[in-house]
């Protein structure tokens, strides 16, 4: 039995044709780092930086640093990510930091922790124009 299975990916829920699958019972700690996309359904602790989709599943635990285009959680996640795209799935749960672009929790999913928009720039949202501070003051 192998940890890491590289080959068909039917059924998961990820599109890369270039998947490893860490399997429910592996516990693996250290840096990882993969060009294609990953599946977690065992315990990672340590750094993982993927070009793809990391994928959390429903048993899967990481404890550290995700790094990914994409993260899909249905497990459980402590740490911080740096994702793009960040999914937390119904029944999934993190834990941390995350810096994001976009972010999307389903109900009962948990989030407990901080987010941070890259990018940065706050835009008003309740009026197109410029506020001035003292554009409304009467003048005495």
């Amino acid at each position: 039995m192998g940890i890491f299975n590289k080959g068909d990916n039917e059924g998961l829920p990820v599109s890369s044709t270039q998947t490893t699958i860490i399997s429910e019972g592996s516990k693996i700690k250290g840096e990882l780092r993969f060009s294609g996309s990953v599946h977690i359904d065992g315990f990672v602790e340590g750094e993982i930086y993927c070009e793809g989709v990391v994928t959390v599943g429903k048993n899967g635990e990481i404890k550290g640093l995700v790094s990914a285009e994409k993260i899909i959680i249905k497990g459980f996640v402590d740490g911080n990510a740096d994702c793009n795209v960040v999914e937390i799935l119904e029944g999934g749960k993190f834990v941390g930091e995350i810096q994001y672009s976009q972010i999307m929790i389903e109900p009962k999913g948990i989030f407990e922790g901080s987010l941070k928009l890259k990018g940065g720039k706050i835009k008003k949202i309740d009026s197109g124009k410029e506020e001035h501070p003292h554009q409304n003051e009467a003048v005495q």
